[in-house]
């Protein structure tokens, strides 16, 4: 059976989603659950990865099982007492033997949560930037950043990857509540990408970059232009379409 999961996860205390040496992941926690609730190894495979510190609000995840224990629309309850609580199951359906969350995948969403005043809960889960944001100039230089690029400067040099092209379909600022978010959505994300476009956005707010300085980081596709990589915290995976 090849069931499907959307999950939930903070981030905080976990170094990425993927399984690592001696490391605390969100895939090494799944797995060891989902081994404890069906009586036999199983490697999961998730939409993408995250890094250290990245929370998701919905995380699509895929595993293979030959067990029958638990009927598939079912997993849900049982799982969840399995898991530390800084994860959690939101559903659970079976799917067809050839689906894999990670290459079916078609888009990916995620959002960046930026406040300008300490609040003792969402705070751990936001940016504290104590400016006034320009949205309106923001949405504007958001149009740089849209359709098919080349975003080798906008993502970590160790970077091992084939290609820097990403199509981003969506990106925009707005605001909720007390809060500013960035919502960018693409068919594939680099590694540190969305962090490093958010800290580009939050200098060309302070103007210590301008219009011009982006188009040049495109242009050179040089790490060493852009802005550095900025806090994990305020960013979640918030949603993958299929």
């Amino acid at each position: 059976m090849n069931i499907k999961l959307i999950i939930q996860y903070d981030g905080t205390n976990f170094c990425g989603s993927q399984v690592q040496k001696d490391q605390r992941t969100v895939q090494l926690e799944l797995d060891s659950a989902l081994e404890k609730l069906f009586g036999q190894k199983i490697i999961s495979v998730f939409s993408g990865r995250t890094d250290s510190g990245v929370h998701a609000k919905e995380q699509t995840v895929n595993f293979v099982t030959d067990s029958s224990s638990v009927p598939p629309e079912r997993i849900e309850y049982p799982l969840n007492n399995l898991l530390p609580r800084d994860i959690l199951v939101l559903s659970s359906e079976l799917v067809e033997d050839g689906f894999n969350s990670r290459f079916d995948a078609k888009k990916r969403t995620y959002r960046y949560f930026i406040r300008r005043k300490h609040e003792l809960f969402r705070s751990k889960y936001s940016l504290l930037y104590p400016y006034d944001i320009d949205i309106e100039r923001l949405n504007s230089a958001a149009e740089l950043f849209k359709g098919r690029r080349d975003f080798k400067a906008f993502c970590s040099a160790q970077a091992e990857v084939k290609s820097h092209i990403c199509d981003i379909k969506k990106l925009y600022f707005f605001r909720e509540n007390d809060e500013t978010v960035m919502e960018i959505s693409s068919n594939r994300f680099l590694h540190n990408m969305v962090r490093i476009i958010v800290s580009a956005f939050l200098e060309l707010n302070n103007n210590r970059i301008s219009e011009n300085d982006i188009l040049n980081m495109f242009e050179k596709k040089n790490r060493s232009l852009s802005p550095k990589t900025i806090s994990p915290k305020g960013l979640f995976l918030w949603k993958v379409e299929y």
